[in-house]
């Protein structure tokens, strides 16, 4: 029987149960931590505010939540085991790469200047932290992140060639970051999959919901993968009534089985919070609905009045995320 990495070791798959498949527990631009000396990283801290982020989600029936900071943001698995022990929630982490523009790239970029194979490079890391544990924490890995932006640039497409060598030798599911508004982003990660041979029953295209563009949502599923309405509540990018509304028709039109809901939540800040340096009127905005009980508490309501049922919201947030890892 196959088996989930947990930050606290395997489970079943069956063990999921309701699931948040994008969230951040701490996350922060790159560069964050050489901020060490002015706004140092304060573990304590971020554990306080997430055992309240756990037991928020926990209040509504959640039971495994995703983190899907990549390697370069960086991650801090042992706060994630922690969280896990205390809260009785699964928690899964990821191992893998941002963007270029916004994530570690420039490490891998110099590393081609002397005909490295940087997406071979990639590739062994990913596996290790998949099979053998993250750095000296004993932690695994779970499941890949990776990201582009609005288009794909050729170092994205080195870290995609990579993902995908990793999850033909490991079959852990792979999780993106799309950028833009525009209706390009997904669909060219989508034909990349195609092209370098993935499971693409274990590929979840994340940020549709950055496009208002229903066409493109469905283009995505069309080609056979998952897709996350995974930014609800973060206004910032698409409102939600238009998710809603896009999320209702792809339901009644029979795709419940290819969409995952989620908030792309950050509940604590690695170096100076964002909010503090963001208009009052942006922060209020960006804090009111993002929160890891959004979901669950204003849009399956709103799902339910636009004639979404109750199996296909079951399908979105049970389902899904269970068979990304099965890859039924």
């Amino acid at each position: 029987m196959m088996k989930v990495n947990t930050v606290l070791g395997p489970i079943s798959p069956e063990q999921m149960g309701k699931t948040l498949v994008h969230e951040h527990f701490v996350c922060g631009q790159v560069g964050w931590y050489a901020v060490e000396t002015t706004d140092p990283y304060d573990r304590k801290a971020a554990l306080k505010t997430n055992l309240d982020v756990c037991q928020a989600a926990k209040g509504v029936g959640v039971k495994t939540i995703i983190d899907c900071t990549t390697n370069d943001l960086p991650r801090d698995p042992v706060l994630y085991k922690e969280l896990a022990k205390k809260s009785g929630l699964n928690i899964i982490c990821v191992t893998g790469l941002f963007n270029e523009h916004m994530g570690g790239s420039h490490y891998w970029i110099i590393k081609t200047w002397f005909n490295a194979d940087i997406s071979k490079l990639m590739a062994e890391m990913f596996i290790r932290e998949l099979t053998q544990g993250i750095g000296k924490t004993g932690i695994k890995a779970g499941a890949i992140k990776v990201a582009s932006g609005e288009t794909v640039t050729d170092y994205e497409k080195k870290v995609f060639k990579a993902a995908v060598a990793a999850q033909k030798e490991t079959g852990a599911p792979i999780i993106t970051h799309t950028e833009g508004p525009a209706p390009v982003p997904g669909l060219e990660q989508a034909d990349l999959f195609i092209q370098e041979g993935a499971d693409i029953s274990k590929v979840m295209i994340g940020h549709v919901s950055n496009s208002t563009d229903f066409n493109y949502q469905k283009a995505i599923a069309d080609k056979g993968f998952y897709i996350g309405f995974d930014r609800l509540g973060f206004s910032f990018f698409t409102q939600d009534d238009i998710c809603v509304k896009n999320i209702a028709e792809l339901c009644k039109q029979g795709y419940a089985g290819k969409i995952m809901l989620s908030h792309d939540s950050v509940n604590f800040w690695g170096g100076r919070p964002v909010p503090a340096d963001v208009p009052a009127e942006l922060a209020a905005t960006l804090s009111k609905n993002w929160r890891v009980d959004h979901v669950c508490r204003e849009i399956v309501p709103a799902l339910k009045e636009a004639g979404v049922s109750d199996r296909q919201i079951e399908t979105m947030l049970v389902d899904n995320p269970r068979n990304l890892f099965t890859g039924k």
